[in-house]
């Protein structure tokens, strides 16, 4: 089981699914239609021109339990990927095509009376949208997301998203008369260093704060004139103790110049640790991992939030693995099978005993 799950990992990742690979994402989508046994469900769905499947045991649109995944990536330099007697490293190997091979491999093989249903998405790293779009179609009592975290940490809160383009118009000049100007670049670069000053960049993993990623900076046209017009991205991560409303007061009280738009938002997600089927999913970890199960926030932001809003219990548990969006990404092999197995008997339970 665990060489079939990591063959079929191998066989994901060798299609390049990033933004605008129309051709990629229809060949991907054949892939894993053919892979079904023939006793699920495919459906297809496009929405904004991205497309999505759900693959289900059962017709019925109100579920047991639905997994969410995606299988679109970011860019990269290099798309090949390798792997040592441990772990496979490439782009997406632990974002999360290694959670999707477990799921496909899952779904043609469990047997349940419980009603479930696979999510695979190809919009996750843009907006999320056809996951907000199928919860318009499909109901469930409960959701599980691997899509957070490392070392099957189960996260309590996600951080929500915020991106917003800040732009600014000064007065340009002769690049030898700055005195008749005014730097738009130093100008915004400014209002940036004032943001981290209120909200610091976090040093690692564990230091669960709000965090400002200064994404994009665009400002000048010539090289011998003082710019008058400067603007930046910002990526806005924020914990349960900063809202949105507290952080755009503040940037917008910093220049009475600065222009303000807002790209994209994302809730804080929230799982509720009381709730009987996550009380349950923990204990059957615990006893597959043989460890507690550590309980902590993530700094990411993921589709879970879609099943949070509409007050969805939901799971957010990651195999092993790191290094997300980076050239050094992986996922440890044997996590991969051990994901499998806490999958199965959880979904199955008492019902093959």
């Amino acid at each position: 089981m665990k060489n079939e799950i990591i063959n079929l990992l191998k066989e994901l990742l060798k299609f390049k699914t990033i933004k605008g690979e129309k051709q990629e994402f229809k060949n991907i989508f054949k892939f894993i239609k053919n892979y079904l046994n023939n006793e699920l469900f495919y459906t297809e769905y496009n929405f904004n021109g991205n497309t999505s499947c759900v693959i289900s045991n059962t017709k019925d649109h109100n579920l047991d339990i639905i997994f969410s995944s995606h299988i679109d990536i970011v860019p990269a330099n290099n798309y090949d990927f390798y792997e040592d007697n441990t772990n496979i490293y490439g782009r997406g190997t632990i974002d999360m095509k290694g959670s999707v091979a477990v799921l496909l491999k899952l779904i043609n093989s469990v047997k349940t009376n419980k009603k479930i249903a696979i999510f695979i998405t190809s919009d996750e790293e843009q907006d999320g949208n056809c996951t907000y779009e199928l919860l318009k179609i499909y109901k469930t009592k409960l959701a599980i997301v691997p899509d957070g975290g490392t070392n099957f940490n189960l996260i309590k809160e996600e951080k929500g998203l915020y991106r917003l383009k800040l732009s600014i118009k000064t007065k340009s000049a002769h690049s030898s008369q700055p005195f008749n100007g005014e730097n738009a670049i130093t100008k915004i670069m400014n209002i940036y260093n004032k943001i981290i000053t209120k909200y610091p960049l976090p040093k690692n993993e564990n230091e669960y704060i709000t965090s400002v990623n200064l994404s994009r900076l665009i400002g000048g046209t010539a090289d011998n004139q003082v710019p008058d017009y400067a603007e930046m991205i910002l990526d806005i991560r924020h914990t349960s103790s900063n809202s949105k409303k507290e952080i755009l007061n503040f940037i917008s009280a910093l220049d009475k110049d600065l222009n303000i738009e807002i790209l994209l938002e994302g809730a804080v997600f929230y799982t509720d640790l009381n709730n009987k089927d996550i009380k349950n999913y923990i204990e059957i970890c615990k006893n597959i991992l043989k460890k507690e199960i550590k309980i902590i926030g993530c700094e990411s932001t993921s589709d879970a939030i879609y099943f949070s809003e509409l007050n969805i219990p939901t799971i957010i548990m990651n195999p092993n693995g790191y290094y997300a969006h980076c050239p050094n990404e992986y996922v440890n092999k044997n996590s991969l099978y051990t994901l499998y197995k806490i999958y199965k008997k959880f979904i199955e339970g008492d019902e093959n005993e």
